[in-house]
C-alpha cells in the first residue's frame, strides 16, 4: 500500500480497508517457537535497472527465526 501513498486513488482505499478486515480476523494469530537450535537467517536481493518501463531497481529481503518468517520488504527504487 505505501507505494500508492503519494497520489492514492478510490481503488487503493478499498484495498486497504480489505487489508485492515483481514489484520482484524487473524488479530489472536501468532509464532510458535519449539525449543532447541532457533537461528536467524536473512536473504537480500536486487534486480538493478530491470523494468523496462521505468528503469527502477527492485530489491527485497526477509527474515527467518527458526522455520517462522518473521519480516519481509519489497521496494522499486
Amino acid at each position: 500500500m505505501s507505494q500508492f501513498m503519494v497520489k492514492p486513488h478510490h481503488i487503493h482505499w478499498i484495498a486497504t480497508k480489505n487489508l485492515l478486515r483481514y489484520l482484524r480476523g487473524t488479530i489472536t494469530y501468532g509464532l510458535r517457537y519449539i525449543a532447541g537450535n532457533v537461528r536467524l537467517h536473512g536473504y537480500y536481493d536486487v534486480d538493478l535497472a530491470s523494468s523496462v518501463v521505468d528503469r527502477k531497481n527492485t530489491s527485497g529481503c526477509c527474515f527467518s527465526l527458526g522455520s517462522a518468517l518473521i519480516s519481509w520488504m519489497s521496494r522499486n527504487q
